[in-house]
């Protein structure tokens, strides 16, 4: 079964707000001075059982902030981390010394065609991020295009890929919205994935201002009434 999650900053009310609107998955946005934080993280988590997949910070990283990164997913027993490519450049050798079972998801950005299949190829597990994909290294290509170049990744690199973004994007509106604003995105990748039986985290990384009740009450509605079909 396909897993949709919301990402959010771990704190209480975010927690609360996600498991009410019906979110079972969840990915953690984390920084440096979240991390210094984590035994009251994962308290505050195991209140809300949810599957959690913790998103490595993207600047000023230190040794301690990295092996706490490390603690809170090993804490959390995390299936992926998400890392950008200059973070795991920079930190995954250490990271893997620190816990070599863990499973790295590397996020594609501004990536052209061609060192897109180079991210592909050369990082360990991944991380696709569809509206990057689609706005970055697509350049807003009608959704077929869009649809018929995700299945070819799915065919080459689908046992590499361990956590996916898909907020709702369309093209010419603004990043980062709910997954109702793209209904046809959608109903187009979650068949695909679920042929590949994939098993990590679809994530609606969306906006502060999208991260209320209504806007995550709908992506769930939207989930579950596909999953009835």
């Amino acid at each position: 079964m396909l897993k949709i999650a919301t990402k959010f900053a771990p704190d209480e009310p975010s927690f609360a707000l996600a498991w009410r609107a019906g979110f079972r998955y969840g990915e953690l946005y984390l920084t440096p001075e979240i991390l210094t934080k984590v035994n009251a993280i994962v308290k505050t988590a195991q209140n809300y059982p949810l599957e959690y997949v913790p998103h490595f910070p993207n600047k000023k990283v230190t040794k301690t902030t990295a092996q706490a990164s490390v603690d809170l997913y090993k804490k959390l027993d995390c299936k992926a981390m998400v890392i950008h490519q200059p973070m795991i450049d920079q930190w995954g050798a250490s990271i893997l010394e620190w816990h070599p079972e863990i499973r790295f998801a590397v996020e594609n950005h501004k990536l052209t065609e061609e060192q897109f299949w180079e991210w592909a190829e050369k990082n360990p597990g991944l991380n696709l991020d569809i509206e990057h994909l689609w706005k970055f290294t697509l350049q807003d290509a009608p959704l077929p295009q869009v649809i018929e170049f995700f299945s070819k990744f799915l065919d080459r690199h689908a046992d590499k890929l361990n956590h996916i973004h898909l907020p709702g994007y369309i093209p010419g509106a603004e990043e980062h919205r709910p997954m109702y604003c793209s209904r046809e995105l959608m109903y187009a990748v979650w068949p695909l994935l679920e042929k590949k039986q994939f098993t990590g985290l679809i994530v609606s990384e969306i906006n502060k201002q999208y991260q209320i009740f209504q806007d995550l009450r709908m992506d769930a509605l939207l989930f579950e009434g596909w999953q009835l079909q």
